[in-house]
Parts: C-alpha cells; structure tokens; sequence
C-alpha cells in the first residue's frame, strides 16, 4: 500500500514543515487539515496510512476523536505532534495504540528521527520514554485529561461541560476526581 500522510495541526506552518520532512523521506501524497472536524471529514473521503496529529485544535480536544479514528480506521497509523507533555498524554497515547509522540519542542534530530520511524512503521516506543518518569497525571482517564486541559487554560465548569457536551454536575465531579488524585 502507498504512504499516504495526513497531517491535522492548526498551525500552517508546522503544517508545511513537516509536510516538507515528509516528502524529503520519499512519501508522495501528504494532506492538510487545520481542525478536528475537517480530519474526520477528510478521513471520510480518502485513505490514507498515517496521520499526524496535534492534540489541542481550535475545535477541540484531539483525545475526543482518537477512539473514533481508531474504530474507524484501524490500520491508520497514528504519531501524535504537540506541545502537551509525553509525561501526561503518553500513557494515554499508549492506551489508543498511538505510534508515537513526537513533542513539538524536540532538536531537529530527534524529529528526523522520529518521522522516519513513523513513514516505515517503526514505532518509538511510548513506554520508554514514560517508565522513568514519576507522573501525578498518569492515573487521570480520558475524560479527566480533557477537563484537566481545560482548567488549566482558565476556564470554568459551566464553559466546559458546554464545550463538552456535559451536565456541570458531572463536570464538578471530575473536577473533583482530578484533585483527588494529584493531590493525594
């Protein structure tokens, strides 16, 4: 099967650079999308064997749709591109069977390294990465992750559970949960 790339961030930049990489690496066909509802469109229309993808669109949360994409697309082979910490979002990655993850801030090496990996299906192995590291976030769940994100950029319950789609009742009460576990 060809190497068809899709590349889902909200910046073009970073959008035309790795685009750029990963025609240097010899794949034809790389896509662009710059939110999460024009990626599940696009990934309705046409095939494509990888996807990079950033977790914080101006749509939403990426972690929202990666359960989807994986039911939907189980072969699509997922590197996961963003400023959001591997210590935080790794073992989550890791649970969605994402390729890898590739922090936004690494050397020029490292994403070199990195895509090459991922064009040939070589995953780096998330785990690794994570076991040496001591993480207060590792035992949050999807949902506490996302509410988490949310808090941290200053919003409040009522926004969240509107941008959501949730009561402000059960938004309180992982709120709630999130305390917990990183305090304790």
């Amino acid at each position: 099967m060809e190497t068809r790339v899709i590349i889902a961030d909200d910046h073009s930049i970073v959008r035309m650079g790795l685009g750029s990489l990963i025609k240097q690496l010899g794949v034809n066909v790389v896509d662009e999308v710059s939110n999460c509802a024009e990626l599940m469109s696009q990934l309705n229309n046409q095939t494509y064997s990888h996807l990079i993808l950033d977790l914080i669109m101006p749509d939403g949360n990426a972690l929202e749709i990666i359960e989807n994409i994986n039911n939907l697309y189980p072969n699509l082979t997922i590197l996961i591109h963003s400023m959001q910490p591997v210590e935080v979002y790794g073992k989550i990655a890791s649970k969605f069977q994402i390729h890898s993850y590739l922090h936004k801030g690494a050397s020029e090496s490292e994403i070199h390294y990195q895509l090459e990996l991922f064009v040939k299906n070589q995953p780096l192995q998330i785990k690794k990465k994570l076991d040496d590291t001591i993480n207060p976030f590792s035992t949050l769940a999807v949902r506490e992750l996302e509410i988490l994100h949310y808090l941290l950029n200053g919003h409040r319950t009522k926004e969240i559970a509107t941008s959501l789609g949730l009561k402000m009742n059960t938004v309180s009460t992982i709120k709630s949960n999130i305390f917990e576990q990183i305090i304790l």
